[in-house]
């Protein structure tokens, strides 16, 4: 069985639509099979003009981009059995779904069950439907998309994303142990230093891609003003309500709450334990939405709770 939610095992692969409002559309399957044409995996456009080859040995040849080409799909609504107002329904569905203003996430499910995903996907073509009168009218639409990487992909029984990766990064106020300088100096060791077995610390990511990753950042309470810094990048997000100035209370975070921070999709939400909803807190955030860089990444987390547990990174690996 396949591992996505809702699609089965076929000999074909399959394309299923989360909309950024969380509404699902299934492509490939039922009333919208795929032309015999359909073609998922186009190679990403090259940009050359970044490119000034230095000498015979293309050291320059890092300058060169990768650009999402246009990503097409098209296929057949209903087929000679169904009727005219089944065929109606669907393409009023297909219409509706595909809209301007959101993103799209698109989940490739291959004939063994397993799933790729592309992210941030936006229309370029409009979503078309042939007129009624044909047995089984084609259907077309067209995404472009943000992040040019295919990445690894799982979810459980209720269709939530499970990442593969994942990480503790501690509160730098946990951090224990090191080099610890005495209070008795010379009178006790000679040095005026001893070291203590050490906990915690600072967090090392290893991106071996070719490509930034943008993590899910997840914050359990109590915490107060979180901060996550990429000290191998120097980006830092933190989350507080006195920006510049000193005016204002502090985020703070109880221990019946966790924040969640998709550095991808660009949201933050804070959820309170055993309720459903969410209060969106991107008016608090200050910083930028931070990446892995391809190789090391050393990452610390600052919270002025003393009680804080450790934030948790997740993220999904780049497969091409």
């Amino acid at each position: 069985m396949s591992s996505v939610k809702g699609v089965t095992e076929r000999c074909w692969i399959l394309a299923l639509f989360v909309r950024s409002d969380g509404e699902r559309f299934l492509l490939g399957d039922g009333m919208y099979e795929f032309t015999a044409e359909q073609q998922h995996f186009a190679p990403n456009d090259i940009e050359n003009t970044l490119v000034e080859v230095q000498g015979g040995d293309g050291s320059m040849l890092g300058g060169q981009a990768r650009r999402a080409s246009v990503q097409a799909f098209d296929g057949y609504v209903g087929c000679g059995s169904n009727s005219k107002v089944e065929i109606e329904t669907a393409r009023r569905a297909f219409i509706s779904f595909f809209q301007t203003n959101f993103f799209y996430e698109v989940i490739y499910v291959f004939p063994d069950g397993s799933a790729i995903k592309r992210n941030r996907g936006f229309l370029v073509d409009a979503p078309s439907v042939q007129e009624l009168w044909q047995i089984h009218p084609t259907y077309h639409v067209g995404l472009s998309f943000e992040d040019v990487n295919y990445y690894s992909y799982l979810e459980d029984a209720e269709g939530n994303e499970i990442y593969g990766m994942k990480a503790s990064v501690y509160a730098a106020n946990g951090i224990v142990g090191g080099l610890v300088w005495d209070d008795k100096g010379t009178v006790w060791d000679q040095v005026g230093a001893v070291w203590e077995g050490g906990a915690n610390g600072n967090t090392i990511i290893q991106n071996n891609s070719q490509s930034n990753i943008y993590p899910i950042w997840t914050i359990v309470g109590p915490s107060t003003e979180p901060e996550l810094r990429n000290l191998s990048t120097g980006e830092s997000l933190k989350f507080t309500r006195k920006g510049d100035s000193t005016w204002g209370p502090d985020i703070v975070i109880t221990s019946n709450q966790k924040l969640v921070v998709d550095m991808l999709q660009h949201t933050a939400k804070l959820y309170n334990e055993g309720e459903t909803g969410f209060t969106n807190m991107l008016p608090y955030l200050k910083g930028t939405w931070m990446a892995f860089k391809p190789g090391r990444n050393e990452l610390t987390y600052l919270s002025d709770n003393l009680l804080s547990p450790p934030s948790t990174v997740e993220w999904a690996e780049v497969v091409a």
